[in-house]
């Protein structure tokens, strides 16, 4: 390889096709370059879609994208274009869509055959070298869409515009959205939860973030108690479990078993930021010290191995390095107590589950058992142990880093970080916030718009709905937690932009503004929120802050828009019936006011001490009073003065001002 001359991916700035830059096949990034040559060249494109971690396009690309006959028929007969899809989720998710509607099932790396119009035609995901468990291989696939190009071109472009049909016309027309969805989707995700290990089906198990808030919220708002217990459980369980890296920090993508043991591990940020933020969530609302600290390393882990020079936030940590998946993170009692001696050793081993038979190809994933509680003398000693061993873990041959930034995935980690900066009283969490968001609004915009993507000291492709609605979350946390105004002003300025991308005629937002083949509207919250689901947020949180009406009402025909999604699938929108919740049943304002912030404090520690998620907090000071005052109209009439003073008010309902931080917190705990 090191002999063969690069393709054209050695002039782009992802980690991820810059894997590819020495494969013999003639890669095409995504560009209006290779659109055209299918066009002339009338040849279909094969269209490769895959990301930076993903352990089975590493094993595609080592199969086939390096073997010299495959890339040469390759090259023959189609246009091969490789995609990041986290630099292009528009492409990916239409793409997606198109292989679900054709095959039923989806997932990376993505395979799919398109006409030179840009429609697909044929799809899959993973093809092995050689015919297995009855997959074709990947030879024979290809063989077979050459073929059927070849021979029989005008069904197949028959069929390709029917497959974009089906894929532009998934979203129902509009419809209300019924309150009774929210019931809905907790009684959805109660039929699959693990009573006994926590989590949603049995294996593999995904940590899911977006839908143990949306339990925790169902609590809140309606008292139920198994709402409560079910999230606080899956806590518990995956807190103990291998998917947790119990000496850097944070967790890993998903667990491969039911019990959390054994994990896919890759670690990405926007897990670790969605996963902090719940844990701290969970501190809240249970007071278990250990939430806590789960949120903290999480969070550490983002600050101290993912930060650019710059202060803004890489995308992920791979799941292999050459001693095998997993290696990095498996230990032999022996390598413990040769690090830190045979006391501290021996006890961490019990602590951690670190045996000879292992539980991992011989070796041992560290774990809890969350039934069993440890000696003190144990636990302290484990303590102990766990820099030494961290310490000597970094000697070893580290998984890749992809190190672009995407302002996205940096809105979640901005956002997670000044919200359990406030619940931890942590000020560092939330100074790390501002430098990342600084770093978005200086390296990452251009002329008022956001740029997706941050890599090798380039900024580049245009801000995706996406970027826009999580980046706008990130800073509406981080005007709460410092009650900066010009954090506001930003949230108000970007939103300006994302409004852009709105569909006038029949409401909800398009994934981006220029988008090919087509322009998709997505609701479906997976790992992540869903563009339209945090934009009903960003949107019901302004209209509380400024009192501008036409922010709800944008959202209101945003969860119009998808009304009939949400009956129909409502499990899958956890987060946009979040939304939909502070739309029916209201929010709570909370005002504070002092002289300084010094003053402010301890309310605004009240303030987070509280579970509170219909919360928007204004921070108003003798600093930032003559600029704040102008934006939020939830400081009219009330100046600071020299006492503090709390304000709570729901539905335009005020209760009498709080005059300490413990009346404030008693006002927040009442139902």
């Amino acid at each position: 390889m090191e002999n063969r001359p690069p393709n054209r991916l050695a002039k782009e700035k992802s980690p991820y096709l810059l894997e590819h830059a020495y494969n013999p096949v003639d890669w095409w990034p995504w560009c209006e370059e290779a659109l055209a040559k299918a066009k002339n060249d009338g040849k279909p494109i094969f269209l490769s879609i895959g990301y930076s971690t993903c352990h089975w396009c590493h094993v595609l690309a080592k199969e086939s994208f390096e073997d010299p006959k495959t890339a040469a028929f390759i090259n023959k007969n189609f246009i091969p274009i490789k995609v990041d899809r986290e630099e292009r989720p528009e492409v990916d998710a239409y793409y997606m869509a198109a292989v679900q509607a054709m095959t039923g099932g989806g997932g990376w790396p993505l395979s799919v055959f398109l006409a030179p119009g840009l429609e697909p035609f044929y799809g899959g995901t993973y093809f092995p070298p050689e015919p297995r468990q009855g997959m074709p291989s990947f030879m024979q696939v290809l063989q077979f869409v050459a073929n059927l190009w070849k021979e029989k071109r005008s069904e197949v472009s028959a069929n390709a515009q029917e497959v974009s049909k089906a894929v532009q016309g998934r979203v129902e027309g509009p419809a209300e959205p019924a309150k009774e969805a929210l019931d809905e989707c907790y009684a959805g995700l109660m039929s699959s939860f693990d009573s006994a290990r926590g989590g949603f089906s049995t294996a593999p198990k995904f940590p899911l973030p977006i839908t143990l808030g949306f339990l925790l919220r169902y609590h809140f708002r309606t008292g139920n108690e198994l709402a409560k217990a079910s999230a606080l459980k899956t806590l518990d369980e995956m807190m103990a479990g291998g998917i947790r890296d119990h000496l850097g920090g944070g967790f890993h993508r998903y667990s491969t078993d039911r019990a959390w043991l054994v994990p896919h591990f890759e670690k990405m940020l926007y897990d670790n930021a969605l996963l902090a933020r719940v844990y701290a969530e969970g501190y809240q609302l249970a007071g278990k010290p250990e939430y806590a600290t789960v949120a903290q390393e999480a969070l550490g882990w983002i600050v101290r191995e993912m930060k650019n020079p710059e202060g803004g936030f890489y995308s992920a940590q791979d799941a292999d390095t050459a001693e095998g998946e997993g290696a990095y993170y498996s230990w032999t009692p022996q390598e413990v107590i040769q690090c830190v001696g045979e006391a501290d050793g021996e006890a961490f081993n019990r602590v951690y589950g670190v045996t000879r038979t292992g539980n991992f190809d011989g070796r041992s994933l560290l774990h809890l058992d969350p039934g069993r509680a440890q000696p003190k003398e144990d636990q302290e000693a484990a303590a102990r142990a766990r820099p030494a061993l961290y310490s000597m873990r970094l000697t070893r041959p580290r998984p890749k880093t992809d190190t672009k930034v995407l302002t996205s995935w940096n809105g979640l980690a901005i956002s997670a970080l000044a919200y359990a900066g406030g619940v931890l009283r942590d000020d560092a969490l939330v100074a790390e916030a501002s430098r990342a968001a600084d770093f978005v609004l200086g390296a990452l915009s251009e002329g008022g718009r956001l740029l997706r993507r941050y890599a090798d000291g380039e900024a580049a492709l245009p801000g995706t709905l996406e970027d826009y609605a999580f980046f706008v979350m990130g800073l509406l946390d981080l005007f709460e937690a410092t009650g900066d105004p010009d954090r506001l002003r930003d949230s108000l300025r970007l939103t300006g932009t994302m409004l852009e991308f709105e569909d006038k005629g029949s409401g909800g937002f398009y994934m981006a503004l220029e988008q090919q083949p087509a322009r998709l509207k997505e609701s479906y919250d997976g790992p992540t929120p869903s563009g339209n689901s945090a934009a009903v947020l960003d949107l019901v949180r302004l209209a509380e802050l400024t009192g501008k009406d036409e922010f709800r009402k944008a959202a209101e025909r945003t969860l119009r828009a998808f009304g009939s999604e949400l009956s129909r699938n409502a499990t899958g929108h956890a987060c946009m019936l979040t939304g939909l919740d502070l739309l029916v049943n209201g929010s709570r304002q909370v005002v504070v006011t002092a002289s300084g912030p010094a003053e402010a404090k301890p309310f605004v520690e009240a303030a987070y001490g509280a579970f509170s998620p219909d919360r928007v907090l204004v921070v108003g000071t003798g600093a930032n009073y003559p600029a704040l005052s102008k934006i939020s109209p939830l400081l009219e009439g009330r100046k600071p003065g020299a006492k503090p003073l709390a304000y709570v008010c729901v539905n335009g309902v005020c209760s009498l001002p709080a005059g300490s931080a413990a009346d404030l917190a008693s006002q927040l705990g009442a139902s």
